[in-house]
């Protein structure tokens, strides 16, 4: 190899440096590299010592940068290490003795979820410090993914058993809540409803209820009622706040097929309930048909009246609020006059002393012997001038801004004492209605 090539190497193996640490990680090939350009000295003859000393301090720099960055190298490695061990440990803290034994929540799932990727994105570099220190979190990190996996695969195949059998479970119950339904059809007997309501209040018990969460089912049934139209709706109602207390039992499908037939009898039931209703109409005659009427318009009365007072409490407190605001700006608006009046109390004090300054600047100048002194005085009193023409135009500026804010306070006061004018009115009003709605009022 000639000095030439020798220096050719050395510039690559500069080149090579520069990128360690930043596009690669692997040290090998230069240390491979430098041994070379060490044997290469020994063997080539140079030109001259000059030419042969240069090369090598430059070689021995590029030794010494790469010693200095494989020690950061090996630093920030072994930092990357502690990194991935601390997330497979996070992991494995996580997993502990049974990850899906307690039933976690899907933020717990993601949170684990994403902690697995991270860790993977570690393994995938090629920055840990040693093979067997990768391999032994690797295998550690592989079991957890392993035992994890077992176990989800039990959560999943335990959730499904107990999906299937919840299906089996609300099939079962909305079999007999549809037939309860059907037999509150206004030509269904009420014997065979009577029989339905115990046969749906014993398979409840059977499948885990406690008899006294429903009783309420046959409380004041009869199988013979005076007014079979009263019971079939009682029914629905029943079966109705049977299912919105027991959603989580009864699958959406069931719930589906239940629903529509709900809507499909309580519609017969209303038109048998219309005729019903025309039937003891005649019978009741005039006086009763007056009486409802009666009921309907206290009733409209009590629902209009319960809704004005809706409004005036809204208002009130609105209008409570608005005064508050009020209040809070009027102390504002009264901290910053005050502000500003202390501020033009000092701008005045300050003015006139700088106008006692300039009368005294003056006096000077008139009694001045040289002409030196009196250009020296002109000037101080010119920047003087300049000065107190600030002062002024500031005093204007507060004086202009208090004058506005006074007149803020006035209106914002004005308008305090107008609210609470109106919230004085608004609670008689109200207290007035409250009176009218009493059980103890005439309509």
């Amino acid at each position: 190899m000639t000095a030439l090539e020798l220096r050719q190497k050395i510039d690559k193996f500069d080149e090579l440096i520069n990128g360690f640490g930043d596009a690669s990680f692997n040290s090998k090939t230069l240390w491979h590299m430098k041994n070379e350009i060490n044997e290469h000295f020994r063997a080539i003859i140079f030109a001259d010592a000059e030419e042969k000393k240069t090369l090598w301090d430059k070689f021995e720099s590029l030794t010494l940068t790469l010693h200095e960055k494989q020690d950061e190298i090996t630093l920030n490695n072994e930092k990357f290490a502690e990194e991935a061990e601390q997330i497979v440990q996070e992991i494995e803290e996580l997993v502990g003795e049974g990850f899906y034994i307690n039933n976690p929540e899907k933020e717990a799932i993601i949170k684990l979820k994403g902690l697995i990727e991270k860790a993977f994105e570690y393994f995938k570099q090629s920055r840990w410090p040693s093979k067997e220190r990768r391999t032994k979190a690797w295998d550690t990190f592989n079991g957890l993914r392993e035992k994890l996996r077992k176990e989800e695969d039990g959560f999943y195949s335990t959730l499904r058993e107990k999906k299937a059998e919840q299906a089996e479970r609300s099939h079962g119950l909305s079999s007999i809540i549809i037939e309860t339904i059907e037999a509150s059809h206004p030509d269904s007997a009420t014997n065979i409803l009577f029989q339905l309501l115990q046969q749906l209040t014993a398979h409840l018990i059977s499948i885990g209820f406690a008899p006294e969460a429903v009783e309420w089912i046959l409380a004041n049934k009869e199988a013979e009622p005076r007014n079979p139209l009263k019971m079939k709706s009682e029914s629905l109602r029943e079966v109705r706040r049977l299912l919105n207390e027991n959603r989580e039992d009864i699958t959406r499908d069931d719930r589906q097929r239940i629903y529509s037939k709900l809507e499909t009898i309580s519609t017969e039931l209303n038109k048998a309930w219309d005729l019903y209703r025309e039937e003891q109409h005649k019978k009741q005659g005039e006086w009763e048909e007056k009486k409802k009427l009666g009921e309907l318009k206290k009733a409209d009365w009590v629902v209009k009246q319960t809704e004005f007072l809706k409004v005036l409490e809204e208002k009130l407190e609105k209008k409570t609020a608005d005064k508050a605001n009020l209040e809070r700006i009027l102390t504002s608006k009264k901290d910053f006059l005050s502000r500003q009046q202390g501020r033009l109390q000092n701008q005045v004090e300050f003015l006139q002393r700088m106008n006692d300054d300039l009368a005294d600047m003056q006096d000077k100048i008139n009694t001045a012997w040289t002409e030196t002194f009196k250009e020296r005085m002109t000037e101080k009193i010119t920047f003087k001038e300049s000065k107190i023409a600030e002062v002024k135009a500031d005093i204007e500026d507060v004086k202009t801004k208090s004058e506005v804010v006074e007149k803020d306070i006035i209106d914002i006061a004005e308008k305090v004492g107008s609210i609470e004018k109106s919230l004085e009115d608004l609670k008689l009003k109200i207290e007035e209605v409250k009176k009218k709605l009493e059980p103890s009022s005439p309509s």
